[in-house]
């Protein structure tokens, strides 16, 4: 939840009056969601430390943010947002990723922000390749930014 913690203070997010849903395994990548594709090129489970309970103090001052522990694509559901404006997707693989940007689509607003944390990585063309091909399905171009991450616009 790093990056996001750095997002909220920098929008002030505590002084909105919108919702910040944080969905993770805290416990790092699993199994089933990695390609062999993906696991070829060293994508592997886990990879961090369980830390839902450190996530839970680092967000604990935030009102406005649910927690949601899981596996994507199981946990999406428990989304009740109708809009968004803002989705970062960094699942360090492509079944997850997807799964996410095709819920989110249709509520992600004229104007919101999809921000793909690995697109630009070797590692990870895997990821890279089903967002291109989902971008081309959408009709939206994938703007690749020099930090490695790719960025969506939605019209």
């Amino acid at each position: 939840g790093g990056f996001s913690r750095a997002v909220m203070e920098y929008v002030n997010f505590k002084s909105l009056q919108k919702k910040f849903y944080l969905l993770d395994t805290y416990s790092g990548l699993v199994s089933e969601c990695i390609s062999e594709a993906e696991g070829k090129r060293g994508i592997k489970p886990g990879g961090y430390e369980e830390c839902y309970e450190f996530v839970k103090r680092v967000f604990a001052d935030f009102e406005n943010v649910e927690i949601i522990r899981g596996r994507v694509p199981d946990t999406l559901p428990l989304v009740k947002a109708q809009e968004v404006c803002y989705l970062s997707l960094d699942m360090n693989c492509a079944a997850p990723e997807i799964a996410a940007a095709e819920f989110f689509w249709d509520k992600l607003v004229s104007g919101g922000v999809m921000l793909l944390d690995d697109y630009g990585w070797a590692m990870h063309v895997n990821q890279k390749l089903a967002h291109d091909e989902f971008a081309s399905r959408k009709g939206v171009p994938i703007l690749s930014l020099p930090t490695g991450q790719g960025m969506v616009i939605k019209p």
